[in-house]
């Protein structure tokens, strides 16, 4: 409950009443201190004050209504509050300052006494209570409301990452419609939001095909790999050695089996021997193999698929598609990415070479990959078995291939190495051609890789409906903002909006035009630096001092510029503010005398960090706004001054 303040209005016959702000909405009971009929001051219990012209309207606490003139109105007092009734720390502060700044004359009143003055005091230990556990609470809700905010994020975001989802159009709008959400509220990573729904925007309804219409182009854009040249002449020979080394062998053992018949045992062991020995190469060259450990499915697994599409789409981009990351153990991520890399369905070369697909074993650190390959357009496939490590996270990219075995023969190093260039370069060519070569996995503490993956294609510029755009302040309709500038504030009253400020609070920003301080004595315009004004011995200073609506309250007043109608801020502070002949302003020392750097540069732009109640327009046709506070300790959060360039260049 806030009741921000009660005004001593003694002083009437010098025509303050009609420029004295008053919480009009105020929901506590008020003392009102009248003239009565036989010129003798009466009091009246009343819940709200309205001024009419120059007459004063009261309502009672029975609903009433009663009218005096402004000069028998002689104050309105706060009244103590009923028991078990925590009044907020301003008001209880307000309640006070103002008991304290009234005349002697209405100090002698029981509701103006010392007695009642303590009993406020006495109140500001439980308001200050009350208004801290306020402020935890309101912290708790703002944290827990984030929280939630943040899990519905995350949900979404788990939810709309999935573009191979079918989805129906209703779908596709319902995730749209709360990401716009998401990014007007702020919510998290914005620029992920975005991300997400441009590629969302790419997505058909599965109603007409979706959910993306052109995915298998990205399997065009990646060429399939051929075989080495080395690995096809070897193959051709070892089809044209092994035809002719079977009719080799099978005649040198028919001559003798032939000869031992015929009693030649020495000629029959040694053409029998031989022919058999070129059978028995031939049959560990031809055996079918299998690799040792865990055969693999040559496919691409789940939590892999993303990374393969995302990499195909790198190279020849088809559709816009942000950075990415994943998890994938390393078995998964081998295997992958050897199955991504499809041979080619036509033969090349003059001896016709083609690979056929292959097997895949993985044991321990080692992996083992059984490669058919094909020459001179016969459909026997020689296989070969290239065996290596599994590459580390940091140079997963560097498929190092250690021996090549022909069936059950291991080549020899010198041999094999010739075999091992060529492979490796098929398949390190096949990655490149595939994107692969732009993805960055890093190992975990957990064993698996993290995958990353850049963006790629260009963002699409998808249509934001009309519904979903941050909805702005309609010149017909009045929308109430607590934080607003002047130049807007403003444009609301001359929209005639005003009442839907009025008693309301703000926080305002704005350039300040000119200030006065309610320390001032000396009436001049402005001051210099260390050089104090001669007074006037011709005039009377009190008269001098700025009284504006508060009576003998002497408050600071921040003139903030508009254009047009100008709105002048009441400060409540300690400060002394003085402004040069440059327009820049100082905290004083005195009212004519600066010194040191100025508080507020000329040009500069002004954010008030405390709020204020925004009042009737006054007698001179200026907004204000009551109640802004800066504390000498606490001066730094209450005000922040900023160069509105450097902002706009932000």
């Amino acid at each position: 409950m806030r009741w921000g303040l009660y005004l001593c209005l003694g002083l009437f016959s010098a025509g303050l009443w009609a420029e004295a702000p008053m919480d009009l909405e105020s929901p506590f009971l008020k003392i009102a201190v009248v003239r009565g009929a036989t010129g003798a001051l009466e009091e009246r219990e009343v819940t709200k004050a309205k001024i009419v012209g120059d007459k004063i309207e009261l309502i009672t606490t029975k609903g009433g209504v009663a009218l005096f003139p402004a000069t028998d109105v002689s104050a309105v007092l706060p009244k103590l509050p009923s028991a078990g009734v925590v009044y907020q720390l301003g008001d209880v502060d307000e309640a006070i300052r103002m008991l304290e700044s009234l005349p002697t004359d209405l100090k002698q009143r029981p509701e103006a006494s010392i007695e009642t003055l303590q009993k406020w005091k006495d109140l500001r230990k439980p308001a200050e209570e009350a208004d801290a556990k306020r402020r935890e609470e309101e912290k708790k809700a703002a944290e827990e409301k984030v929280k939630v905010e943040l899990v519905r994020l995350s949900s979404w975001f788990k939810e709309a990452a999935d573009f191979q989802k079918p989805r129906s159009e209703e779908e596709l709008e319902k995730l749209r419609v709360e990401g716009q959400k998401f990014l007007r509220n702020k919510t998290g990573d914005t620029a992920k939001v975005y991300d997400c729904l441009a590629v969302l925007s790419q997505v058909l309804p599965k109603e007409k095909g979706g959910p993306l219409p052109d995915l298998a182009k990205l399997s065009e854009v990646q060429p399939n790999i051929v075989p080495d040249d080395l690995l096809v002449w070897v193959t051709a020979g070892i089809l044209i050695v092994s035809f002719f080394g079977l009719l080799i062998g099978l005649s040198f053992t028919s001559s003798g089996v032939t000869r031992l018949r015929e009693g030649a045992v020495l000629g029959g062991v040694v053409f029998g021997g031989l022919g058999l020995a070129i059978l028995a190469g031939l049959a560990a060259i031809w055996w079918p193999m299998s690799g040792v450990g865990e055969n693999i499915s040559f496919a691409i697994s789940p939590s892999m698929e993303r990374t393969v599409i995302f990499a195909k789409n790198s190279i020849k981009p088809v559709y816009y598609l942000p950075s990415v990351e994943s998890k994938a153990s390393g078995l998964e991520f081998a295997s992958s990415l050897l199955a991504s890399l499809t041979p080619s369905a036509d033969s090349s070369g003059m001896l016709k070479g083609k690979l056929k697909e292959g097997t895949f074993w993985l044991k321990a650190d080692a992996w083992m990959w059984n490669q058919p390959v094909t020459a001179l357009g016969i459909p026997i496939p020689v296989s070969f078995m290239f065996q290596g490590k599994i590459p580390k996270a940091a140079v997963w990219s560097d498929l190092s291939i250690e021996k090549v075995s022909l069936g059950w023969l291991t080549l020899p190093e010198s041999i094999g190495s010739i075999f091992c260039d060529g492979m490796k370069s098929t398949l390190q060519s096949g990655l490149s051609s595939g994107g692969f070569a732009s993805i960055k996995a890093t190992q975990m503490d957990d064993g698996q890789l993290l995958i990353s993956m850049q963006a790629s294609g260009t963002k699409p510029k998808f249509e934001i409906k009309e519904e979903d755009k941050e909805v702005k302040p309609d010149a017909t309709k009045a929308v109430y903002r607590k934080m607003i500038t002047a130049e807007e504030l403003t444009q609301e009253f001359q929209k005639g909006h005003g009442k839907e400020f009025i008693g309301k609070y703000v926080l305002l920003e704005g350039f300040v035009e000119r200030v006065e301080s309610g320390s001032e004595v000396s009436g001049v315009p402005v001051a210099s630096k260390q050089v104090g004004k001669k007074k006037n011995k011709n005039i009377d200073e009190s008269s001098l001092l700025p009284q504006g609506e508060f009576g003998q309250n002497t408050y600071d007043s921040f003139y903030l510029r508009t254009g047009s109608k100008p709105i002048r801020c009441l400060i409540k502070s300690q400060f002394v503010f003085v402004q040069d002949e440059r327009k820049d302003i100082y905290l004083g020392p005195s009212a004519d005398t600066i010194s040191g750097e100025p508080f507020i540069k000329n040009g500069y732009r002004v954010k008030l960090l405390t709020e204020g109640r925004v009042e009737e327009v006054n007698r001179y046709g200026e907004i204000e706004v009551y109640g802004i506070r800066l504390d000498p300790e606490s001066l730094k959060e209450q005000i922040q001054i900023f160069d509105p360039n450097e902002v706009q260049k932000k």
